[in-house]
């Protein structure tokens, strides 16, 4: 299905999957046992950092990896059994790959959220190197674009805690400053959020989470995917756990920055 111009601008298309192409998904299903694994710790952080207003539609940006797949699922189960209660709408950028599109769509439209699939006109050739960080500012700038004509005020991404400390180690080293991924970044003049509700949650928690809800395999391998910097510290972060023999390292470095006695003013 397709919105008019008048709904929509040239830049981006809106595409939803017919009915009949929908494959049968995990159903979500409430479990004591959930709050104490994964829930808990996100409605700590959306309490904590007041990412979400009742009521108010939540985008998630949904790239088809295991992190923003997740994210959507843990957000959907947060909506349905908690006393928060919101609206949920699942948002794709295309950029320089279009086949996560139908898969994405797939598994949003079979939990009865809202699906759009933004496409970007691309200029000119591809940049031959730093092609992860052009396609990562053009999805930011497509989702900032809808929200904007849409009225949508909160954006979430699938960081996690993971994310925040190997951003914590590359400040620290990399740039002489101690910072972590904020969990609430405001952007378009402080009117629209994006929001991290896993920062409490580390990426074998998500993992896990992924294999015992049968979570569908969304992502497809880009052909441009670089290795870059990052990869280095996340290698550093899984060292330092097995040295320190810490649990559950970077949620600590998480929980030191944002300590629970302080009232952090994002």
């Amino acid at each position: 299905m397709r919105m008019s111009e008048q709904e929509f601008y040239t830049s981006f298309r809106c595409w939803q999957l017919p009915m009949d192409e929908r494959r049968i998904m995990p159903t979500i299903s409430w479990n004591k046992n959930n709050n104490k694994w994964f829930a808990g710790n996100l409605l700590k952080a959306i309490r904590k950092f007041n990412m979400i207003t009742p009521g108010e539609t939540v985008a998630v940006g949904m790239s088809g990896g295991i992190d923003s797949t997740v994210l959507l699922y843990a957000l959907d189960y947060i909506n349905r059994y908690s006393p928060l209660h919101f609206q949920l709408l699942a948002l794709h950028v295309e950029t320089f790959s279009t086949e996560a599109s139908a898969p994405i769509s797939a598994f949003a439209q079979s939990l009865g959220i809202p699906v759009k699939i933004l496409s970007v006109n691309r200029q000119g050739d591809l940049p031959e190197k730093g092609i992860c960080y052009t396609c990562s500012r053009l999805k930011k700038g497509a989702l900032i674009t809808f929200a904007e004509q849409n009225q949508i005020k909160t954006i979430a991404y699938g960081h996690h805690a993971d994310d925040f400390a190997e951003t914590f180690f590359m400040n620290l080293f990399e740039h002489k400053k101690i910072e972590g991924l904020n969990p609430v970044s405001f952007v378009a003049k402080g009117n629209i959020a994006f929001i991290r509700p896993m920062i409490y949650l580390e990426k074998k928690t998500i993992e896990r989470m992924f294999t015992h809800f049968t979570l569908p395999d969304l992502a497809v391998p880009c052909k441009y995917e670089e290795k870059n910097i990052r990869s280095h510290y996340r290698d550093l972060l899984q060292q330092f756990g097995k040295t320190a023999r810490l649990q559950k390292p970077a949620k600590r470095i998480v929980e030191a920055c944002y300590p629970k006695k302080t009232h952090h003013e994002i």
